[in-house]
């Protein structure tokens, strides 16, 4: 079956956040990740049929769907017991129960930059201290720096959030590098929360997603892994994820950390998700195919503009465009304003000197994108 990857689907009456975010309506907005894409109708149906059932009451999870899930990540070399997920209502709701799980008042997590922002609002919302380490940009791919994170660890260090694929970067870190990882927080006894949610977007083939927790014993009897079908589907709207916590006295305190606090599960999350991991195999391959084109597509058009460079990402459909030879006071406000392309400002994630771009759309857009781009650029003074 082939998908329709190039229809424009009009979003604004929607209240789409990522559609609304702009008030000159000339901007194209390319920012949050949030693809532009419909969901194939092989998770449309189910759901249209639990809409017709009419009934929206509290909603158990469906016991059948950890054991999918178990099948899925065990195609990736990860065998899974069931009893280690806990299924929340999207991956920041992960991020934040974990910095409760993990720390106590007065301890720190240790968080690369640039990251995605919700990692550094997750130790404040739960009044836990950060440390930051700055990533490096090696020709274009974002590396941790472990020199300097062994450098900055302390005994206040209790967590390390990870993010892998990274988000904004695209990198896919490899085993080696996992494993460098997990031994430095071994050796300072440090815990990890590993984000990997765009774990189902490999947009290189040669590459392999290596979970955190599969690298050595103690990172799986040390780790949070958070997964979910959101960002691979296009189910924003309808957020799940799974936390995969193999030790049971960390899993059992993840849990009280929720209790109380963390909302249900919308019985249409678990419909989607269900379909997604059984029936939507097909129109996954096919979007990573065309999003491979769009990368492509895009390096080729950011090469021809002078002082701007793009080379991932190795992962998922965010594009981290490297601006620090073009000078600008705000690149960002550059894109935006004189390009009329809407980027996700990269000081949001830690780094002004570069933009966030979704290339998670139809092609047409993405085209008449990079001609803005080049178009401005061409005309700076």
């Amino acid at each position: 079956m082939s998908y329709n990857f190039d229809q424009i689907i009009e979003r604004k009456q929607t209240h789409s956040t990522k559609w609304l975010k702009f008030d000159d309506p000339e901007v194209i907005p390319m920012w949050v990740a949030d693809m532009d894409f419909s969901c194939p109708p092989e998770i449309l149906r189910p759901l249209h049929e639990r809409i017709e059932q009419g009934v929206f009451g509290y909603t158990d999870k469906p016991s059948h769907l950890v054991n999918i899930l178990k099948d899925r990540l065990n195609t990736n070399g990860w065998d899974i017991d069931p009893e280690w997920v806990t299924w929340i209502p999207g991956a920041v709701v992960g991020l934040n129960v974990s910095c409760r799980a993990f720390l106590n008042p007065g301890d720190m997590v240790m968080t690369p930059s640039p990251i995605y922002r919700p990692f550094t609002f997750a130790s404040s919302n739960m009044e836990r201290g950060m440390v930051k380490t700055l990533m490096k940009d090696v020709n274009g791919r974002m590396e941790l720096d472990f020199e300097s994170i062994e450098a900055l660890m302390s005994a206040d260090i209790n967590m390390f959030f990870f993010c892998n694929p990274h988000n904004p970067g695209g990198t896919v870190f490899s085993r080696e590098e996992i494993q460098r990882l997990v031994d430095i927080c071994e050796k300072y006894e440090v815990g990890i929360c590993s984000d990997e949610i765009h774990c189902d977007l490999l947009l290189d083939d040669k590459l392999k997603h290596i979970h955190t927790a599969t690298v050595s014993e103690y990172a799986r009897e040390n780790s949070v892994t958070l997964l979910g079908p959101c960002k691979t589907f296009n189910l924003a709207g309808l957020p799940i994820a799974a936390a995969v916590v193999p030790n049971p006295d960390l899993r059992a305190h993840f849990r009280r950390c929720m209790r109380g606090i963390v909302s249900h599960i919308s019985s249409l999350s678990f419909v989607a998700t269900e379909a997604a991991y059984l029936q939507g195999g097909e129109w996954h391959k096919e979007l990573i195919e065309y999003l491979r084109i769009n990368k492509e597509l895009l390096i080729e058009g950011i090469s021809k503009v002078e002082r701007l460079s793009l080379s991932g990402p190795e992962a998922s459909y965010l594009a981290w465009i490297d601006c620090r030879e073009a000078k600008l006071l705000s690149p960002a406000e550059f894109f935006i304003q004189q390009a009329k392309v809407g980027v996700h400002d990269g000081e949001w994630f830690g780094n002004k000197d570069y933009v966030r771009l979704n290339f998670g759309c139809p092609r047409s857009v993405l085209e008449e994108s990079i001609s803005r781009i080049q178009k401005a650029f061409s005309q700076r003074n």
